[in-house]
């Protein structure tokens, strides 16, 4: 729960289509769209400067027809939300990120605690896979 909603937090830093990812109990990662490098350092900063805000998590739900005409809430290329049921359920962590998910998440953002980026990598031509973990 901690790690996946720090995912979303990854999201709001790097501004960059999601192409894949994995998320266990103490580390995860997200695959970005992003040819260019990024700097470790950076983005762990940035990270834990966003959780340390500490903002409130809500849930909202808009229709199948909302989402599909606001394609730039979807972050995710490989997986679709899940639609098809009418609704579909945005999670959003105030003034740092909103997009569709159906994972369980922490009520603020400061209950995710101190991370670390311990590792990006080249992954193809156009991927960076960026792990996360907890410090």
């Amino acid at each position: 729960m901690r790690m996946h909603s720090c995912m979303h937090m990854l999201c709001a830093v790097i501004d960059a289509p999601v192409t894949g990812g994995s998320v266990s109990e103490g580390r995860a990662r997200l695959d970005f769209d992003l040819p260019e490098p990024i700097d470790k350092e950076a983005v762990t900063d940035a990270l834990n400067k966003l959780i340390q805000q500490d903002q409130p998590r809500h849930f909202r739900w808009i229709t199948d027809e909302e989402l599909q005409s606001q394609p730039e809430l979807v972050r995710t290329m490989s997986v679709s939300p899940p639609m098809g049921h009418g609704e579909v359920r945005l999670v959003e962590f105030e003034q740092i990120d909103l997009q569709p998910c159906g994972g369980t998440h922490v009520s603020r953002s400061g209950e995710i605690g101190e991370v670390r980026v311990s590792k990006i990598e080249k992954k193809g031509k156009q991927n960076r896979r960026v792990i996360v973990e907890f410090a």
